[in-house]
């Protein structure tokens, strides 16, 4: 991570500000579930056990001797004890107990000035092996979470004085280190440095990410950036090192790689990616990943129900 793109990074996190609704510590049997609501955002750390939630990508950290690197994860096996999801509310996302677990739950609103955070986070976040890059944080939230009253309802214990206010700290302080763990890692996806730094060029990277299918063509992304074409190319390519061409081939290519894992056929994320044929499509794939489409649907261990989007033809 460079450093303009460490102090970009910096300058957001600086706007985060939150009010904590709830925070507890959380017990959960085998295959009994925990939710994260849409219209508040939710952290969940997993102290102990395993949640699944076979539906979310997740970024993993390796070490290899003192670099710690992020490794792209589709985890059929789940979120173990280190794990942490971020929802960000806008969507429900449902996560199940492998086995018997323990969860520290946060369920927090951003104030108005984190909005610009919020509209670059990923919908969730995930990260896998938490401690490994931030111990402290780690530890400290292990010790967070009042643990659900076991006399029934209306019979938790009374808070001590300012409680309140050092649960808000001890929260915007973890939910900082998972959000700079996830940075830091190398967890962002491509660009996005870029879109936080330029709001301009955000506005058309969100647009590619969106549409990816979409008949995107140079004068219509440089519109979208309120550019002439000429500037808002040599913009984009100084920016993301690529032409807006070749970097909506990439988005589009890891896009089919997600579909075909979900299991979707082919010929459906060829049509819904824009392409005119099935055979240009995975002529395309193949020089992007090596192998052809076909393989790495059936080769995913990740295979769920197929999703749909959009498409149109690709420039």
């Amino acid at each position: 991570m460079t450093e303009p793109d460490s102090a970009v990074f910096d300058r957001l996190l600086e706007d985060v500000d939150l009010t904590v609704r709830r925070t507890e510590r959380r017990e959960l049997a085998a295959r009994q579930r925990v939710h994260a609501a849409a219209g508040v955002t939710t952290l969940i750390y997993v102290l102990e056990g395993e949640l699944r939630g076979a539906t979310m990508p997740a970024c993993s950290v390796a070490r290899d001797g003192g670099q710690v690197t992020a490794v792209p994860a589709r985890p059929a096996g789940g979120f173990r004890s280190g794990a942490a999801v971020l929802t960000l509310g806008r969507g429900t996302h449902t996560l199940e107990a492998a086995c018997d677990s323990t969860v520290l739950i946060v369920t927090l609103d951003l104030s108005e000035t984190a909005q610009r955070l919020h509209e670059l986070l990923p919908e969730p976040l995930t990260l896998l092996g938490f401690p490994a890059l931030d111990p402290a944080g780690a530890a400290l939230a292990s010790n967070m979470g009042i643990a659900e009253a076991q006399g029934g309802a209306g019979h938790a214990a009374p808070q001590a004085a300012g409680s309140s206010v050092v649960c808000r700290l001890m929260a915007h302080t973890v939910l900082l280190a998972v959000l700079r763990s996830w940075y830091g890692a190398g967890c962002a996806p491509r660009g996005w440095s870029a879109r936080a730094a330029d709001p301009q060029l955000d506005r058309v990277l969100t647009a590619i990410h969106d549409e990816p299918g979409r008949d995107w063509s140079l004068e219509t992304l440089a519109a979208l950036g309120a550019m002439s074409r000429s500037m808002f190319a040599r913009r984009f390519r100084d920016t993301l090192g690529a032409t807006p061409g070749q970097y909506l081939a990439r988005i589009r290519m890891e896009d089919a790689k997600r579909r075909l894992a979900t299991g979707t056929p082919v010929s459906q994320v060829s049509r819904e990616l824009g392409y005119a044929s099935d055979e240009g499509f995975s002529r395309a794939f193949r020089r992007h990943t090596g192998v052809v489409p076909s393989r790495w649907r059936w080769d995913s261990p990740n295979r769920t129900a197929p999703a749909t989007r959009s498409a149109a033809p690709i420039p």
